[in-house]
Parts: C-alpha cells; structure tokens; sequence
C-alpha cells in the first residue's frame, strides 16, 4: 500500500466537509484496519458528497450540517465475528451487509469491504447497489468512500468515516 505525507488523524470532525480529493489522499495513505479497535458500535460521520468541484462547493454546508447529530444515519454496529454488520438510522438496525477483506476499487490495494448485495439481506434498490470500503487512519478512525456500482464500473458517491 502507498505512504502517504499525511498525519494521524485523532477525530472524524477534523475531517468533516474536507475536500474529496484529500480524503481520497489520506484514505490511500491508510492501513488495514482491525474493526474491534473501533468498537461493536462505532460513531459515524458524512464526510464529503461527490467528487468534482461543483459537486464539493454546492454540498460543503449539507455536509456539514448533516455531520451533526442531525443525520439520521449514526454508525454501523457489527457481529461479534465481524463478518456481517447493520447501519444504525434513527436508532434503528437497517441495511444489513457482509464485512471482508478485498481489493479496494480506489487502488487496487486491500481494505476492508462492506457489501450489501446478498440476496439474503434483502435491501432495496440503491442499497444493494453500494459498495463501502475502510481503512484505519489514526487511532480508532478509520474513513473510505461509497461506491455505487453499476452498468460494469464503481462511482464514488460519497465519504464516510467511523471512530472509536
């Protein structure tokens, strides 16, 4: 995996409406990451929303906003195996999916995969069409991008991140 000239990142809110293109720079400094340094329950955050410049300057002030505690989304939760997980929304168990190691579609390096296309988790359309990847990048935090997969190829839609 490529070293990146980039320092332990203590906090998600440091990275909160951050510019795709960093994120993108830090999480490909990022090392694999073990998901009980994070917790069962670790606390989510939106981090950027798209990838040009249009899309970074138009959506800055909604990721932000949503970033606090106004999100609906709060985390994930995980089983005690960590091979399988849920998204936490409104307090709620939803959008159940499979945690493995592969190769990230960012770099071809290996992350951590979340999928949610296993015809026995039952998720709707888009759900089953997203792909979460995660790499450690300081201390208990870890971030990565959505990925929507379609018509033969993956389109990062968005960053995320979760911390201890």
């Amino acid at each position: 995996m490529t070293t990146a000239a980039t320092s332990p990142t203590s906090s998600l809110d440091e990275l909160v409406g951050a510019h795709p293109d960093a994120l993108d720079r830090i999480y490909r400094g990022g090392r694999s990451i073990d998901l009980a340094s994070l917790g069962d329950a670790p606390r989510g955050r939106l981090l950027a929303v798209g990838r040009g410049v249009e899309a970074f300057l138009a959506m800055r002030g909604v990721v932000r906003l949503f970033a606090t505690d106004r999100l609906p989304w709060r985390g994930k939760v995980f089983s005690p195996d960590f091979t399988t997980g849920h998204n936490v929304v409104l307090g709620r168990r939803v959008f159940p999916f499979a945690i493995e190691f592969a190769d990230s579609v960012v770099d071809g390096e290996p992350t951590l995969v979340f999928r949610y296309d296993e015809p026995q988790h039952g998720n709707p359309w888009p759900v089953r069409d997203l792909r979460d990847e995660l790499r450690e990048i300081g201390p208990g935090v870890a971030i990565g991008p959505v990925l929507r997969d379609a018509n033969g190829g993956s389109t990062i839609v968005a960053w995320w991140g979760l911390s201890r």
